[in-house]
Formats: structure tokens, sequence, C-alpha cells
């Protein structure tokens, strides 16, 4: 046995596995797409990921969770199912087989789902969900809102709009006082509540306070005009060159109280109102026993007395509105639609509209600030409480790089982020393990149904010139070169074109022939190269494979009896029952070949590149020297 002898069965073995391999891969790629498999094992790592392992008590509530994450619009529109009246029909089909294809699967309707989803579209969803960014927003608002009272005292605010100032008799401590008048009783100055320049300064600061609360103005234009403000109110009350000592002392005092509330740029006033949250207190917000949480209750609870009634009152009308479109419906309609959440999606967007045409603008805006505070509410009642001990300890680690950017909210959203990619990368790994004991049954099952057994297959090669010859040749003629792997998807489909010309050449010595078989068994009923006998020639094409059948029964099974109208599975049954040696060896070969098949396409591309290279390069060829 020389070596081109062995290099020539180790092409042939690889070429086929190669081809099988090929094979297994589309039957496997199919197989993932109608089982959702990928989509499927990433929602059950996102569980994983927010219950903080499997198995916890909290599973209920963490598959509430991430329903609520996969119908989020982000997450939609990562999932891009195919449309179309086929894509539908295969999908209807599959749910009646498959459970975990139907309706509900990826919680609500919700039939797919992704099978991958971007860390950063996974935070910003979370966040979202949350309700992280609209508590952020209350709590900034709540808190510039104390900021501008500590500066000009507490004050009421008429239905005209007009700041209403309190006498200092009216205030309990200098808290409520605010520090404009501490200052100016300290400075021997009262009577500011009918100063018209302090009046001035407190219908501005009403004005730059309504403005950021209706986000006509971000948290630095309006700190900016807070400190330009008081300093038009510092030239106007208080003249330099006034013979008044109080005057002098009060704008001493004043100026000082800007330095030291604004700095010199007005970054100081950010820090010490605590304006904008700290990445520990984003944390604390989806904690609603924190107290930082309470600050933004109070708020809440405020704005809930106003719009309740206006609740109500949306909802009577949009209850009368359902009632005369289920009016108008078929009875069987009209029984599927019990609430104002049963009607589609359009429909409910047209009913809540027409109500809301009879609120004033005002009126509008704090109905919709109080849905956007029971939604978060909701979602944050149902926030199991391995999610707040993650985001806390996320908050803490993003906390020492905070330093480093400006917005610790996308610091925040960075680490969740960050978070996410390190367990879908532990995902993955569990993922391709299972994928692998799929590609073992997917290639134990095909080399079964191919008859594909490596034993017979080695033996074939090793025995028949021709055939070796045949496959070496023609694995020669592919193109080996690393662009045309099937790693590279592009080039997949070239790869197979090229292995189907060689299989319409090339008899391959895998199938569920009854020549083939035979010589597995070592029982063939004659030479398949001899010429059959004139009567078989006569015969039709169906009764030619019967009588096959029927001559390979008799030479396997000692006094057998078979003829072209016994069925061939029980032809086979049989022949494997009086040959259980050759069975056993069959099973052996199979083995060896689903295991093979498993290595994948790329593994057997690469490795017969590189065995045909070997091939091709022959002995190295004699010096000059040597030759005279």
């Amino acid at each position: 046995m020389n070596l081109p002898f062995v290099l020539d069965v180790a092409i042939g073995l690889i070429f086929t596995y190669l081809i099988l391999s090929l094979l297994a891969s589309e039957l496997q790629e199919l197989l993932t797409t109608v089982l959702q498999w990928r989509a499927k094992h990433l929602k059950d790592s996102i569980e994983v990921l927010l219950s903080g392992g499997s198995g916890t008590r909290e599973e209920e509530r963490v598959r509430e969770l991430v329903s609520r994450l996969y119908n989020d619009s982000l997450l939609q529109n990562v999932n891009q199912e195919a449309k179309g009246w086929i894509a539908n029909g295969f999908r209807h089909l599959s749910s009646v087989f498959f459970s975990g294809n139907r309706k509900g699967a990826f919680g609500g309707d919700l039939s797919t789902g992704p099978s991958y989803i971007p860390s950063e579209t996974f935070a910003s969803t979370i966040i979202e969900q949350l309700g992280i960014t609209s508590l952020i927003d209350q709590l900034t608002e709540v808190r510039f809102e104390g900021f501008v009272d500590r500066i000009v005292g507490h004050y009421c605010v008429d239905a005209s709009g007009d700041a209403e100032i309190p006498s200092d008799e009216a205030f309990q401590d200098d808290w409520q006082r605010g520090s404009i008048r501490v200052l100016a009783a300290k400075a021997g100055i009262s009577g500011l509540e009918n100063d018209p320049s302090f009046k001035l300064l407190v219908e501005e600061y009403e004005a730059i306070l309504r403005s950021q609360q209706t986000k006509q103005a971000d948290l630095t234009t309006s700190i900016e005009r807070l400190a330009e403000a008081l300093e038009i109110y510092m030239a106007t009350c208080c003249d330099p060159e006034s013979p008044d000592p109080a005057q002098k002392e009060y704008g001493r005092r004043l100026r000082s109280l800007k330095l030291s509330v604004f700095g010199k740029d007005n970054d100081r006033a950010i820090l010490s109102g605590g304006l904008k949250p700290s990445l520990s207190e984003i944390a604390e917000l989806v904690n609603q026993s924190s107290n930082t949480y309470k600050e933004v209750l109070g708020k809440y609870e405020r704005l809930a007395n106003v719009a309740r009634p206006l609740d109500a009152q949306v909802n009577s009308t949009v209850q009368a509105q359902l009632q005369d479109y289920k009016e108008n419906l078929e009875p069987k309609d009209a029984e599927t639609i019990k609430t104002y959440d049963d009607l589609p999606a359009e429909q409910q967007h047209i009913f809540l509209e027409t109500a809301l045409k009879d609120l004033t603008a005002a009126e509008r805006q704090q109905y919709e600030k109080y849905q956007s505070y029971k939604k978060v509410r909701r979602g944050l009642n149902q926030l199991p409480d391995s999610v707040k001990e993650s985001l806390s300890i996320l908050a803490r680690r993003a906390q020492t790089r905070v330093h480093q950017v400006d917005n610790e909210l996308d610091q925040f959203r960075d680490e969740i982020a960050l978070w996410f990619d390190r367990s879908m990368s532990r995902a993955s790994g569990v993922y391709k393990r299972n994928a692998k004991g799929v590609a073992i049954l997917v290639g134990l099952m095909l080399a079964a149904g191919t008859n594909a057994d490596t034993f017979h297959i080695f033996n074939r090669l090793s025995s028949d010139d021709s055939l070796r010859r045949l496959v070496t040749e023609r694995a020669a003629q592919l193109d080996l070169s690393p662009t045309n792997s099937p790693r590279l998807s592009a080039q997949l489909e070239d790869l197979k074109n090229q292995t189907d010309d060689v299989l319409r050449e090339i008899a391959f010595p895998i199938s569920w022939s009854a020549v083939n078989l035979g010589r597995q068994l070592g029982c063939q009923p004659r030479d398949p190269l001899q010429t059959p006998p004139p009567q078989a020639l006569s015969q039709s094409e169906d009764n030619q494979f019967r009588q096959e059948w029927a001559d390979l029964y008799k030479a396997c099974v000692v006094g057998g009896q078979a003829t072209i109208n016994t069925p061939v599975p029980l032809q086979v049954a049989e022949i494997f029952v009086h040959r259980p040696l050759g069975l056993l060896r069959m099973l052996s070969g199979w083995g060896v070949s689903g295991i093979a098949i498993a290595m994948g396409a790329p593994f057997w591309f690469d490795l017969l590149g590189k065995v045909v290279n070997v091939r091709n390069s022959g002995s190295k060829p004699k010096a000059k020297s040597d030759l005279d």
C-alpha cells in the first residue's frame, strides 16, 4: 500500500463526507428556521439574564417583563419576518405541528421573534419599558422646581398666570422664604413682596420653570436663563453707587449668592441643586421604596389629584364611542370586543383623539403626563427584584467611569449593553454546544437515510480502481481555494453546484439500492457489471427493481423464497434478521459517518484542499548533479 493509494482513498472518503455535510447543513438550517431555535434560545437567554439564573422564584414576573420587551416597537423593528401569503401560510402550517410557533410564544400575539438583538437596542428598550427616562425627567423637574423655590421662595400663580408673593410672615422657615428674601432681611431690606423688580424676577423664574417642564428648553438653557434673570434683577435693585448702605450690602450678598449657586459658568447650579441625577439615583428610581423615587411620587400624587377627573372624563367619552361602535357591528363581531383594549390599534387612536378634543391644551398635557406616570408605576410594580438588583450593580459599575462622559444616562445605557453582550456571549457558547448535538443527530439520520456506511465506502474505494481514480480526478477539479470555502455563504451555492455535477458522473456507494446493500452484506446474487439476463431486459423498470430485491433476498437468506410481489421493506427486514453481523457492521459505519458529517462542510472542505495539494505535489525533482 503506497502513499498515492492512501491519499486517493482519503480523498474519496473526505469528498463523500463533504457532500453529505453540505446536505446536512441545509437540513439543519431548515430545522433551525422552521422551529425558530435561534429566536427561542435568545428569548430564553434574556429571561435567564434578567432573573439572575434559571429556576428562580421570579420566573413568571421575568417572563412578563420579557413579553413587554418583545412587544416594544424597537424590538419589533428588529424582527424582520417574511411577509406575503406564502410565508404566512407556511407560518400557520408550522404552528399546527409546533406549539412554539403559535401566537403568544414571544409574548402578546407574537408568534415569531428576532434571532439577534443589538445590545444598544436591548439597553434602550429596557430603559424605555421601565420608564427610566420619564422618571429622570420628572425627578429633574421636581428638583428644578425646588431649585427655583430655594432662590426666590415659595409663591403662588393665579388663574391668569400672575405670580402671587406671600409676605414674610406667611413663611415658617428660611427654606420656604428663599435665599433672596433671607439675604434681604439680613441686609435690612423688607417688603420684597411689594417690590416690582422682585415680582418681575419671580414671574420670569415661573416662565423659565414652565418652559423647562414643557420641554421647550433643556436644563442647561434653563439654568442660564435663571442666572441671566438674577443678573438683571441685581442690576435693577442694587445700584453700586447708591448711598444707602443697606442696598450696597444687599447687592454684595446677592453677588455672593449668584456665585455660590451658579458658579462662574453656571456649572455649579446643576451640582449644587442635584439637578442631574447621579447613576446611583437613576438605579434607585426603579425601587419604589427609595427616597429618590419618593421625590417623584410626591409630584405624581399632586398631579393625580388634578388629572383623575380628566381621566374619568376621557374614559367616559371613549366608552360611549365604544358602545356606538359595537351597535354598528354584526352580533358575532360585537361579541369579540369586550373592552377598549380589544379594538384595533387604529380604532383605539381614533377614539382617544376624539375624547381628547374636549380638553384644553393644559388639561391634555396633564392627562398625558398622568397616563405616562400610570404606565411607569404599573411597570415598576411588576419589575422583578432580580432586575432591580442587577440595575443597581450596573449603576455602581458605571459610576466609576461617569467622569468620562457628560450624560449619566448614556453611560448607564452603555453599561446595560455591555451586560447584555457578555451574557449573550455565554449564551452563544451554550447554543453552539446544543447545535453540535443537533448536528450529530442530523448526521446520524442522514447517514442512515442515505446508507452512508464508512466501512463499505472505504472497501469500495480500496478495491475499485476505476471508482477511486474517477473520484480523485473529479475532486481535484473542484475550486478548493479559500475564497470558495463554505464558510463564505456567498460561495456556498457555487460549491453545491460543483458537487452536484460530480454526483451525476459518479455512482457513489451510498444508497439503498439492492446492488449496494448486497455488496455491504456480502451476498449479492451476481456481479452488477455482468450483462443482465435477457428476461430481465424485457421487464418494465418497476419489475426490474422488484426483481433485483427478490434476487438479493434469495442470495442473502438461505432457503428464502421471494417474488417480485413481496414488499421490499419486508424483504430487507428479513435479510437483516439473517445477517445480524452485517447489520451491526452497517450500524457502526453509519455511526462513524454521522460523527464525520457533524464536523461540518468547512472542515472537510479545508481538509480536502490540503490532501489534494499533497497528492498533486508529488516527489521532489532530482537535482541536475544527481542526474549526471
